[in-house]
């Protein structure tokens, strides 16, 4: 597969067949993600494969309780919206019927004008404006990566946020510890069904020279 085909034919996959993934193709789609451009060639990330059915249920369990947690806070209850929980349930978890789930976390990274920055005393929403968080821009990089390797190689993934509304409980199912922090949550495996790429807007929307 060439590279334009591969990007080209990447989408996001929800449904999967319950085949296994062999764990060589899980480390070649993160050797191929670890070649992301990142930040000063820091690598600030870290991957958790994950297949144990049991490990799966416990973290959609620790998603359900999160977000029956969130159902109970008083401004939730007072709004009306708690139900809309349900909904945040249904996309937040669907990682667990995939036959392994990617955890991908970040490590901190501080380069030289994160500490001049600090060492002026510059706020924290000041630092992130003037750096826009590095770190997460480069796992952002090796996640994609790691879609296009699982496209490539055959398999269907989706890039997955929402779980980390319960990142906590989750980082202790699965053993991650500080300073490295869960930022999302990639389920692979072969598609269950035809999925297609959402449309895209033109270029020419979304670019300008000057």
């Amino acid at each position: 597969m060439g590279f334009v085909e591969a990007v080209e034919g990447r989408c996001s996959v929800r449904r999967f067949r319950p085949d296994p993934v062999p764990h060589d193709d899980v480390r070649e789609m993160v050797r191929l993600a670890t070649l992301a451009a990142n930040a000063g060639n820091a690598q600030p990330w870290r991957f958790v494969a994950v297949d144990d059915r049991d490990t799966l249920e416990r973290m959609r369990a620790a998603i359900r309780a999160r977000l029956d947690e969130i159902a109970a806070w008083p401004e939730v209850a007072a709004s009306g919206q708690a139900g809309e929980t349900r909904k945040v349930l249904r996309s937040s978890s669907f990682f667990a019927d995939a036959p392994l789930t990617v955890a991908v976390c970040t490590l901190p990274y501080s380069s030289t004008a994160d500490r001049l920055l600090a060492l002026h005393g510059v706020t924290h929403e000041e630092h992130d404006r003037l750096r826009q968080r590095p770190d997460l821009q480069s796992v952002g990089a090796a996640v994609q990566l790691l879609c296009t390797a699982a496209h490539a190689l055959g398999y269907g993934s989706c890039w997955m946020s929402a779980p980390v509304i319960a990142a906590p409980t989750l980082e202790d199912v699965l053993g991650i510890e500080p300073p490295a922090q869960l930022v999302a949550l990639v389920p692979i495996g072969l598609p269950a069904g035809r999925s297609r790429a959402r449309g895209r807007r033109p270029v020419d929307d979304v670019l300008r020279f000057v």
